[in-house]
């Protein structure tokens, strides 16, 4: 640890010496956790002067709090729209989206066919040609 190398006098790690209890938001996350208000407990400066990681204490960290199913039937419809504009975008109807229809030969395809496909590995492409009779 360095003195003080914030304003504030936030204490200043070097990269990847900072003490275990001392977590990035990223880091708290993966682990099920949120920085829960507390203050910034440490600084590292990341490598090549691309800007600081702010630290937060494990022990003052709380759960992450669960969505309520409001909020994600919220995100569902919002994830939806946000598809179907970028179909739009590549000149995808709507429309067809909306509509039942064939989901095409993959659904149609037998399981012991698929299976047997399976196990040829990469020349899988190459015996269905010739099972079904394909020229190029």
């Amino acid at each position: 640890m360095s003195g003080q190398g914030e304003p504030g006098g936030i204490p200043t790690y070097q990269w990847r010496c900072a003490p275990a209890h001392l977590k990035t938001r990223r880091q708290l996350a993966a682990e099920g956790l949120r920085p829960n208000g507390q203050d910034i407990a440490g600084v590292v400066p990341l490598p090549q002067g691309a800007g600081v990681a702010y630290l937060y204490d494990i022990a003052q960290a709380a759960p992450k709090r669960e969505p309520s199913p409001a909020q994600l039937a919220a995100l569902a419809r919002a994830t939806r729209e946000h598809q179907l504009r970028a179909a739009e975008r590549r000149g995808v109807d709507r429309a067809e989206f909306e509509q039942p229809g064939d989901p095409g030969p993959a659904w149609t395809t037998p399981t012991s066919q698929v299976s047997a496909l399976a196990g040829l590995g990469g020349n899988a492409f190459a015996a269905h040609r010739e099972q079904e009779g394909l020229e190029r």
